[in-house]
């Protein structure tokens, strides 16, 4: 008996391991593309298409992905500069290029990549609660405009595709930025609304009224050095925009290198257009959030295979597209990041792995 109390046990600490958990769906991944290896012959074909692809295209594509990140980087420049913190954009694209690979690498990264920023800015001076509005104000606006490219890409294109958990999601995230920009602009103002809340929320827990108020006022005094003028947000949102756009532009152009016919705006024979390039990229950003793989691999290259080919691609060429961008994407842009994170270690400089692992205990 007690032989078998301590099996499942030992069988639950085994699939709860975090290499388990890592490496299993991967495993999984590759033992059933071995198995329909031969029932699958678009992938050998698809294949083929990549190794015999244009590879300026390729070259351009791959710059395409890397400026895309120079933008977020920008974005992250500014927002901070906005808030008293001059940070060389250098160290912002290290940061994005590194918190990137933290992101793309483990399942659930997201989160790990959202603390790995917060640890790294604090470490350069910035004050929580800048720090922590950076966070929400790029967010919503990343999130915005990809659902807006969305809505855009499926209104043309007749998509059929559930518009209301989109329009709902782009409207909460319109008004959060809105929100964000309006509080940070009149910081009297949100500090009473704030203290308001706070209050109401110690009755309702049953602790003294002034409970934290001392501090929240102090945190939300910090946004009275936030200079952010209508052009300066309007100019910060559309470098959130022009990211989103030029890795659109380097799938496009894995589809112009695959099928040597840069889509374009009216649909030719197996080829898709511009607007099918730019739906099957915002379906694959929406099947990848889950991230239960590694950069949501498996789920994001099928749910933007299936869009080509839905729009207009053979199964092969939309594979070979997909996979080629994946690699630049994915695979280059990843082992970048790691390799600056490493020598950011070797260095002695930048937050190391133990700090993420105190702030997530």
């Amino acid at each position: 008996m007690k032989k078998n109390n301590k099996t499942p046990g030992a069988i639950g600490r085994f699939m709860h391991n975090k290499w388990v958990r890592f490496l299993s769906p991967l495993v999984i991944l590759c033992f059933v593309a071995f198995l329909l290896r031969d029932k699958m012959p678009f992938l050998a074909q698809g294949y083929d298409n990549v190794v015999h692809a244009n590879p300026l295209l390729l070259i351009v594509a791959f710059l395409s992905i890397f400026i895309s990140i120079v933008a977020m980087a920008e974005v992250m420049r500014l927002l901070l500069k906005a808030g008293g913190s001059h940070i060389p954009l250098r160290h912002t694209l290290h940061l994005t290029l590194v918190s990137n690979s933290w992101s793309s690498t483990f399942p659930g990264g997201a989160a790990i990549s959202t603390v790995y920023q917060f640890h790294t800015m604090r470490k350069w001076q910035v004050s929580v609660l800048i720090s922590s509005w950076f966070i929400i104000v790029s967010g919503a606006l990343s999130t915005m405009w990809l659902i807006a490219l969305g809505l855009i890409a499926i209104f043309f294109l007749n998509a059929s595709f559930s518009l209301t958990p989109l329009v709902c999601s782009a409207l909460f995230m319109s008004a959060l930025a809105l929100v964000v920009y309006a509080a940070t602009n009149h910081p009297q103002h949100t500090k009473k609304i704030a203290v308001k809340v706070l209050r109401f929320w110690n009755r309702l827990r049953r602790r003294p009224v002034l409970d934290g108020v001392e501090k929240l006022e102090e945190h939300v005094d910090q946004l009275g050095n936030v200079r952010l003028s209508f052009w300066k947000f309007s100019w910060i949102s559309l470098l959130s925009l022009t990211n989103w756009v030029l890795d659109i532009l380097a799938l496009w152009l894995c589809v112009g290198a695959v099928t040597d016919v840069l889509p374009g705006v009216i649909h030719i024979e197996n080829n898709t257009t511009i607007l099918g390039v730019t739906l099957a990229f915002v379906t694959s950003k929406i099947a990848g959030t889950a991230q239960v793989t590694p950069a949501g691999l498996g789920p994001v290259e099928a749910s933007m295979t299936s869009a080509l080919v839905a729009t207009g691609m053979t199964v092969a060429d939309a594979f070979g597209a997909v996979f080629a961008y994946r690699i630049l994407s994915f695979v280059i842009i990843t082992a970048i990041g790691w390799l600056l994170y490493a020598y950011s270690a070797i260095r002695g400089s930048g937050v190391q792995v133990g700090a993420l692992a105190s702030e997530k205990n």
